[in-house]
């Protein structure tokens, strides 16, 4: 066999061994978090981006290059999770037009393929940022492009990439200043290099591809067959069109009469949902400030009991089998949550398909897809209520046969607000355009713990203790959850604020909540102040404040 060529089998191998790497070191990259946080899954990300290429791999017998890459895009792009599998897939995919149609290629050839990879990304993303990924990518392809034209093999090639990409990557807390702030280098570009230091350890046989039963991609989500809480038995939601009043007049006659009041809207449109014993009394409250349209009253109990027929009781369902919106004809809306509490919420404000996720679970675009696939309309909008999910949800637009636009919402309290502003009677371009102005509307915090020790400007903030974020930046942090929150919520609430919403995490029982809530209150006496359960693992309270 000629030295200075790539095989099928030698790409099989290096992608082989970046998965085998990557399995090792998954953990190390998730700690170059810019935040100390527990959501930096970069790591977790592009590991399981990879199995979902290998597995696709595995499944072909293929020993060209044009094959094996073919097969390695497919699963990655299908795989991808995250932003940093994102792109990881599109380098895979531009490696694999690069050589489509080949049996072997040159060291030339693959450095040629490369240049490809790295361009194909950059274009994939909207607005490319230096410092980060793509620039290792860059850096390791200069490497390549170096390296072609005397190398004798491509594991001589690697050991030159694998150099010109670490001297990038040392250099990306200086073209992005919050990595320097943070003191950490890109955790996507350390992914990059952990992949091909994996290739070139497998070529050397220092390690070996997983086995095929080592490569996990789901997750357990299997929940007990228990009855819900029926105190309120009817979902009722429904538009409110009429003059302006203030929400606060509305809230105070509505909320004794059920529970999981939310209102929202803007001008002459409020969508209005809630939990309740009485129906008629709901509607005959909202009669006297405007007309009522769309109204939608569902038993909940019966449902239950649908779903337990069907094996699903004890869990929120994914799909709303009520929803109105599953007509042909209509708009569907895909949501991304985590969390009991806010699956519900989503689902009462006409979600139709809810994507099991968000921190330290990024689905993949895959999942996106078969949301999508589900939906019973020709157009549908998704939310991805996280930031590093928007670049897989606008991916899966590519792969499915009905209109699809994203609206870009990072956080689930953003993607609440913006399903507040849907209205079904609009266009999909309207409805994503007011939606998307939504999420400017309200101001975003979060309350989690620190990962690792991290000395600011101001504070030194331990491993292990509660932070809070607002802003991209870290500005509360303790080791009491109540003087966390509470320091959070002042920093965030100015002058003309109304109300302030807060959304329990899994780990904050009832009664601590309804106390911090209180404590809340009493600090901010002339504001609204609403709790839910949202039941979200990682972050202890998410707070939305407009």
């Amino acid at each position: 066999m000629d030295l200075e060529s790539v095989t099928g089998e030698q790409v099989k191998q290096l992608f082989e061994g970046g998965l085998a790497f990557l399995a090792e070191r998954q953990k190390e990259i998730d700690r170059l978090n810019v935040f100390p946080v527990p959501d930096g899954d970069t790591g977790r990300n592009m590991y399981l981006t990879m199995a979902a290429a290998v597995q696709e791999l595995n499944k072909v017998q293929a020993s060209s290059v044009s094959k094996v890459s073919e097969a390695l895009a497919k699963g990655s792009l299908m795989g991808a999770r995250g932003n940093s599998g994102v792109i990881l897939s599109q380098l895979i995919r531009g490696l694999s037009v690069a050589v489509k149609g080949k049996e072997r290629i040159t060291l030339q050839e693959f450095a040629k393929a490369w240049q490809t990879a790295v361009a194909t990304a950059y274009q994939a993303v909207i607005k490319p940022v230096e410092g980060t990924m793509l620039t290792v990518a860059q850096g390791i392809a200069r490497g390549i492009t170096e390296a072609a034209p005397t190398a004798q093999n491509l594991e001589e090639i690697l050991t030159h990439a694998v150099q010109r990409g670490s001297e990038t990557l040392e250099r990306t807390p200086d073209l992005l200043p919050v990595l320097k702030k943070a003191r950490v280098v890109d955790a996507g570009g350390k992914g990059l290099l952990v992949i091909l230091e994996g290739g070139q350890k497998i070529l050397r046989n220092e390690i070996f591809p997983p086995a095929d039963g080592a490569i996990s991609l789901g997750f357990d989500q299997a929940s007990p067959q228990t009855e819900g809480d029926f105190t309120y038995l009817y979902c009722v939601e429904f538009l409110l069109r009429g003059k302006t009043f203030f929400k606060s007049q509305l809230q105070t006659s509505l909320q004794v009469l059920g529970n999981s009041l939310l209102i929202g809207g803007g001008g002459d449109l409020t969508r209005i949902h809630i939990h309740t014993n009485h129906p008629g009394k709901v509607l005959e409250s909202c009669l006297r400030l405007g007309t009522l349209h769309n109204i939608q009253i569902s038993n909940m109990k019966d449902q239950w009991g649908q779903n337990l027929q069907k094996g699903e009781a004890g869990k929120v369902p994914t799909t709303n089998p009520e929803d109105p919106l599953q007509g042909p004809e209509e708009i569907g809306i895909v949501a991304v949550a985590s969390g009991e509490g806010l699956k519900k919420i989503f689902l009462n404000l006409g979600v139709n398909q809810i994507i099991e996720g968000g921190q330290t679970m990024n689905p993949p675009v895959e999942e996106f897809v078969n949301a999508i696939e589900k939906v019973s309309a020709s157009q549908v909008l998704v939310l991805p209520n996280n930031k590093n999910l928007i670049l897989a949800a606008e991916q899966a637009k590519h792969f499915v046969n009905c209109t699809v636009e994203v609206v870009p919402s990072r956080s689930i309290p953003a993607g609440i607000a913006a399903l507040l502003g849907f209205n079904p009677s609009s266009s999909l371009q309207e409805n994503r355009g007011k939606m998307t102005r939504c999420l400017n509307q309200i101001k975003v915090g979060e309350v989690t713990y620190a990962v690792r020790d991290v000395v600011g400007k101001d504070v030194f903030i331990k491993e292990g203790d509660l932070i809070g974020l607002y802003g991209g930046e870290i500005v509360a942090a303790g080791s009491s959850l109540k003087q966390v929150v509470l320091a959070l919520i002042k920093k965030i609430v100015a002058e003309g604020d109304e109300l302030i919403t807060l959304y329990s995490g899994t780990d904050v029982s009832a009664e601590e909540a309804e106390h911090i809530a209180g404590l809340v209150h009493a600090q901010h006496p002339g504001r609204e102040i609403e709790l839910h359960h949202g039941g979200q693992p990682v972050y202890y309270f998410l707070i939305s404040v407009e």
